[in-house]
């Protein structure tokens, strides 16, 4: 049998690409850094507490209800407790340093307010800030960001990061789960969709480090 015929036999096997994606293929509503740098430039600087509030929630893939019930108390040193909803995993979680310069001057801000939680409501010392203030806070900023209006939904930045971390090459899906506080892989697998992107940025990463050997006879 030449080789030509085996090729063909094969071709004839070969999987054909889907032409329309599955809904569990289809892409998830995340924002891209500059739409999610953007989003921030609209909240004023004097805001030291919403500032913290989009920032916490973007960088740690926060819920409306886990940011609203976070705590004083939460923060310790350089590290935040993130207690999951719906069942999720808890972890200690680093802050970065941008996170705690917003932290340091909301605190000044916020002053010796008795109240538990680090973002109260509007009743002293009584209530966290509710979900429903945190959704309209977020579109606000997002409309004046210009955000597509599909993509002004407070969920938008817990998939935004789940999708930023899973497209850098250092991290891989269990680093996104623990992150993120999935219980089961199978919640963090919408993120690792856009895969092109991941193995783009994988690809970057393995030209700089030089691993394989040259082929070619320029230096």
């Amino acid at each position: 049998m030449g080789k030509n015929h085996r090729i063909a036999i094969r071709a004839k096997r070969k999987p054909k690409s889907p032409r329309r994606r599955t809904a569990a293929q289809r892409p998830i509503k995340f924002l891209t850094r500059e739409q999610l740098e953007q989003f921030f430039v609209q909240i004023p600087k004097r805001n030291a507490r919403d500032l913290l509030l989009f920032d916490l929630m973007y960088r740690h893939g926060l819920r409306r209800g886990e940011a609203a019930l976070l705590e004083v108390a939460d923060v310790q040193g350089d590290e935040i407790w993130i207690a999951r909803l719906k069942d999720g995993d808890a972890h200690w979680h680093p802050l970065h340093p941008r996170s705690k310069r917003l932290l340091r001057a909301y605190l000044v801000v916020r002053g010796n307010d008795p109240a538990p939680y680090l973002f109260r409501g509007r009743r002293r010392g009584v209530e966290p800030l509710s979900e429903g203030a945190i959704s309209y806070l977020f579109q606000l900023y997002a409309t004046a960001a210009e955000i597509p209006p599909q993509l002004r939904h407070v969920h938008a930045l817990r998939h935004s990061c789940g999708t930023h971390l899973a497209r850098h090459a250092l991290w891989d899906i269990s680093d996104v789960k623990w992150w993120l506080g999935h219980k089961d892989i199978k919640s963090t697998e919408i993120y690792f969709q856009g895969m092109p992107e991941r193995i783009a940025e994988k690809y970057r990463e393995l030209l700089r480090s030089r691993p394989l050997a040259r082929t070619g006879g320029f230096n």
